[in-house]
């Protein structure tokens, strides 16, 4: 009789006080959104960026490997005057002793927040923080890059781009760079940091190229259209597919003579002098 009293008794216990397990839980996330909310910038909210996908607008991570995670949080100040471009920016927190500070914000204007997000870019095994901000649909987006030096940012790279994507590298990450050409179709190149700046990498170009060839192949089944095959060409130099990218420019040209606009073989006949000059 006793051990089913014993047992009713730790029954009713674990249901009643359950909620207050569960809120315990949750309080992490509640004390999340009260420290954000005491440096959000006034008439802001938090936002979310585009890419990567399911991007969260806070994020944690430990910059300086001290074992206290930092706050990251994205944030949009809407235009007062709309269609004017808003506001977008990122706010950085680091834990002191009990309290919480900012360290370092950055904002840009634009009509969208398309990236936020930490990649090894460098190779020096602490992340990169990288923040791009649409500007419009023809001129593009503008990419941030910010390393953390001193318990702060350094912006270590501006890149503009339309379209954005990565490439794995030994240590480092490369970002694969599509600037637009004509419509839907882009002009390609991949970007590695060298020690100083973010420049040109045929290594990682050739590793990337099976996607830009798959993209241009889908692009030109349902079009053929000259300046495909002319993005294609551009690509096939750049990775050293000479052949390949001679009868991308003898089949650009071909279409380009069935149109009006006849100038543009100007442009492929550049194409095949970049050729022959890198197969020297």
């Amino acid at each position: 009789m006793k051990k089913i009293m014993l047992f009713t008794l730790l029954l009713l216990f674990a249901v009643c006080f359950r909620p207050l397990f569960v809120q315990a839980n949750e309080n992490p996330k509640e004390d999340l959104m009260k420290i954000v909310s005491r440096f959000m910038p006034s008439n802001a909210s938090l936002v979310s960026p585009e890419n990567p996908f399911s991007t969260l607008p806070i994020q944690l991570y430990d910059f300086d490997h001290d074992g206290q995670k930092e706050i990251i949080f994205t944030f949009k100040i809407k235009a007062k005057n709309q269609p004017s471009p808003s506001q977008f920016g990122s706010i950085v927190l680091k834990k002191h002793n009990s309290d919480w500070r900012k360290i370092w914000e950055t904002k840009m204007q634009g009509v969208d927040l398309d990236f936020s997000s930490l990649v090894d870019i460098t190779g020096d095994g602490t992340k990169e923080y990288l923040f791009g901000v649409t500007i419009g649909a023809a001129m593009g987006s503008e990419l941030q890059v910010f390393q953390w030096i001193n318990n702060s940012f350094q912006k270590i790279a501006d890149v503009p781009y339309h379209k954005m994507d990565f490439v794995n590298g030994k240590q480092k990450v490369g970002l694969a760079i599509w600037q637009m050409y004509i419509g839907d179709s882009y002009l390609v190149d991949v970007l590695k940091w060298n020690g100083e700046k973010l420049v040109y990498n045929e290594g990682l170009y050739s590793k990337y190229y099976p996607i830009i060839e798959k993209f241009y192949k889908d692009k030109i089944s349902k079009m053929d259209a000259w300046f495909y095959w002319y993005c294609l060409a551009d690509a096939q130099i750049k990775a050293n597919k000479f052949e390949e990218a001679s009868k991308s420019i003898q089949k650009g040209i071909s279409l380009v003579k069935k149109s009006s606009m006849r100038e543009v073989i100007q442009d492929f006949n550049d194409l095949t002098e970049r050729l022959e000059n890198k197969k020297k």
